[in-house]
């Protein structure tokens, strides 16, 4: 198989595997595995936008991890406009080159917080946190 690389913004993804984000699988250790097994492209598992759980354990695994290669992307997810703003600006700051907004997380726990892909129900919404954490 002949795989052509990719362009994703300013990166060239050489090798166009890419490692979805999947919650409870794809925290630092296997994005290392996969990364060093050729996947040209890891995402980070989703995170809270609630800064203050960063400290667990399991969320310390989720985070920007700068030993894999490549560009450097975590998902982010919840409702509230600044928080999401405030979790992007932080994960820049550890490394991240790329923020990606969760808006397909169909878990009930997720669901409860008006975030994942209950934010699709409100336009106005995922407009004011793009805006937030594009800013």
């Amino acid at each position: 198989m002949n795989l052509k690389p990719i362009q994703l913004g300013d990166f060239v993804i050489d090798t166009p595997l890419l490692l979805a984000p999947m919650a409870g699988v794809s925290d630092s250790p296997y994005r290392e595995i996969c990364a060093a097994n050729g996947a040209g492209l890891t995402v980070a598992e989703m995170l809270t936008c609630n800064t203050e759980r960063w400290t667990s354990d399991k969320n310390r695994l989720r985070q920007v991890k700068p030993a894999i290669q490549g560009p450097q992307i975590v998902q982010i997810a919840g409702s509230d406009p600044g928080l999401m703003s405030e979790a992007a600006i932080l994960n820049v700051a550890m490394g991240a080159d790329v923020i990606d907004i969760n808006m397909g997380c169909p878990a009930k726990k997720v669901l409860r917080k008006a975030a994942g892909s209950a934010l699709l129900k409100d336009p106005a919404l995922v407009q004011r946190i793009l805006r937030a954490v594009k800013a």
